[in-house]
């Protein structure tokens, strides 16, 4: 009987699909296009008429839950910039998130349909599109109780965290990184009341491990260090 890992290995393909993957497909389809820094490339609840292959530059996307209640912060690249892939495979009429560039970024634009057809005529695009989704759903399933187990203050600690790597802040031009999000969105993104954010607030400035602009929060790279180190601590 063949182990688990044995088949793993038998079928073994790249978690990533990005425009490497399909380069040879596209020859004639694609229309590669430029977009300036902060420019949105996709707006969440368009129909996804086109698929945009990132192949330089920094994207970020903003994702809502169906209540429009809480907010995800994610990076896409080069290496995983396949925009509105997950929305065709699984057959949705919506971009399910708004995507802007952070920096300057050059994507290849093609036809969702001519995709899609490549797509269902590839074996190999195929179980690499099944990993895609699959990996999709279990990392969305995991960070839903990932704040579960820690209390207020330790929750926004980690969402800062996370929310500096996946911005990566040495592709910001100033030397701090404003969280561009409400008290209220990130109580509803980690959980909490939006009272308990507040007190967690003031004693993070307390202790330098972040700062404040206006009613947002600023952090540095001296506090993002401070933040890396307490968990490792």
């Amino acid at each position: 009987m063949m182990k688990l890992h044995d088949v793993w290995e038998k079928y073994q393909v790249n978690k990533l699909l990005n425009y490497a993957d399909v380069a040879k497909f596209l020859t004639k389809e694609g229309q590669t296009v430029t977009y300036p820094p902060g420019k949105m490339i996709v707006q969440r609840g368009d129909f996804p008429e086109y698929i945009y292959f990132i192949i330089e530059g920094l994207a970020i996307g903003q994702r809502e839950y169906e209540d429009g209640s809480e907010y995800r912060y994610f990076q896409v690249d080069k290496q995983n910039g396949n925009l509105g892939l997950l929305e065709i495979l699984s057959k949705n009429e919506q971009y399910v998130a708004t995507i802007t560039s952070l920096t300057e970024v050059v994507a290849v634009k093609v036809e969702s349909a001519a995709v899609y057809d490549i797509l269902m005529n590839d074996l190999d695009l195929l179980r690499k599109c099944s990993l895609l989704l699959a990996d999709d759903l279990y990392q969305r399933s995991g960070n839903d109780g990932i704040y579960y187990y820690y209390e207020g203050i330790d929750r926004l600690r980690l969402f800062l965290l996370n929310y500096a790597e996946q911005l990566q802040m040495k592709y910001l031009s100033q030397d701090s990184l404003l969280v561009e999000m409400s008290y209220e969105q990130i109580a509803a993104q980690i959980g909490v009341s939006i009272r308990t954010v507040g007190r967690s607030v003031h004693k993070l400035k307390k202790n330098g491990e972040i700062s404040i602009s206006g009613k947002k929060i600023k952090i540095s790279e001296d506090q993002y260090q401070k933040l890396k180190n307490y968990w490792a601590g």
